[in-house]
């Protein structure tokens, strides 16, 4: 990669992080810790869209398996786009944490199991991480 085009990534990522704080409620998160965020749901939605599946039942319903997948996937493009530095991150953290409150809502439905509550919660805080970001 020419120096050049490191210099837009570099400046993306320096305009989000508070070097040496670690987020705090009301502080500013880091994308390093958002990207993290992103990538736990990722796998986390994968993981329990496999569960449900196994589970069969209400659990494995289509539309709940198409909205963890679906996460899953907006999770990871999202995290890719600070990776690069993208200048259509805030843009694609918006649909994230969208998306992420959505699928979070669906996870707590009543009989959701331990597993499911998981997912929730890690959609939850990518949510709360990626609204940040997008500002």
């Amino acid at each position: 990669m020419a120096a050049g085009a490191a210099q837009p990534a570099a400046a993306a990522a320096q305009a989000h992080d508070m070097k040496g704080m670690d987020a705090m409620p009301g502080m500013a998160m880091s994308m390093s810790d958002c990207i993290d965020h992103c990538l736990a749901s990722h796998r986390r939605c994968l993981e329990t869209a496999a569960y449900a599946l196994g589970q069969g039942g209400a659990l494995a319903a289509p539309d709940l398996i198409a909205m963890l997948t679906d996460c899953a996937e907006l999770c990871q493009a999202t995290a890719n786009s600070m990776l690069r530095g993208s200048a259509l991150h805030p843009v694609l953290c918006r649909a994230c944490a969208e998306a992420c409150d959505l699928c979070a809502a669906a996870c707590s439905k009543p009989r959701a199991d331990a597993p499911m509550a998981q997912c929730a919660e890690t959609c939850r805080v990518c949510a709360a991480g990626c609204r940040q970001m997008s500002r």
